[in-house]
C-alpha cells in the first residue's frame, strides 16, 4: 500500500482522487491546505485522517510515503524539496517547476534522496507515445520539429 498525501484542496486534486481510487495500492492519509479549516473540509470528505498546514511537519510524517503536489505552480519546487529532501516520493503536477533552474533542484534532491520525483503528465503513459518511442528511431535525424498546442482554457 502506498500511503498518500496531497497538497491542494482544487478541482484538479478532486479528480485524482477519483481516478486513484481505482489503484488497488492507492490510499489517502493526510491532506496539506495553507488553511486548516480547509484542510479538514478536505480531508473529512475524502477520509484522510491528518491534515497539516506546515510543510516541513508534513515531510517528516511517518503516514506518508508519497505526495501529490497540486499547489500553484509557483510552490511546486519548493514544496517538492522539502517533502524529497523528508524522504516522500514526489508526483507533481504539471508543469513541474517555473523553470529549469527549479527543475534542476528537484531532480538533484530527488536523487540526493534516491526517491521518485515524477511530473503528472499523463500523455506520456498513453499507447501512442509507446509506438513513438519504438518507432522513431525508423525515421532517421530528426532536423526540425514543430508543434502547436493552443487551449483557451482547461474548462
Amino acid at each position: 500500500m502506498i500511503r498518500f498525501g496531497i497538497i491542494g484542496t482544487n478541482w484538479i486534486t478532486e479528480e485524482f482522487l477519483k481516478a486513484a481510487q481505482a489503484a488497488e495500492h492507492f490510499t489517502l492519509t493526510a491532506v496539506y491546505s495553507r488553511t486548516e479549516e480547509r484542510a479538514r473540509e478536505f480531508a473529512a470528505k475524502w477520509g484522510a485522517a491528518t491534515v497539516f498546514t506546515d510543510i516541513e511537519a508534513m515531510a517528516a510524517s511517518d503516514s506518508i510515503d508519497a505526495v501529490y503536489i497540486a499547489s500553484p505552480n509557483s510552490f511546486h519546487a519548493k514544496q517538492a524539496i522539502v517533502l524529497m529532501d523528508g524522504g516522500k516520493h514526489v508526483l507533481c503536477e504539471k508543469p513541474i517547476a517555473s523553470n529549469a533552474k527549479e527543475l534542476e533542484a528537484m531532480i538533484a534532491a530527488a536523487q540526493r534522496s534516491g526517491i521518485v520525483l515524477m511530473e503528472a503528465l499523463k500523455t506520456t503513459l498513453l499507447p501512442n507515445f509507446s509506438a513513438i518511442r519504438t518507432n522513431v528511431s525508423k525515421i532517421g535525424q530528426v532536423r526540425r520539429y514543430f508543434a502547436s498546442y493552443c487551449q483557451y482554457s482547461s474548462r
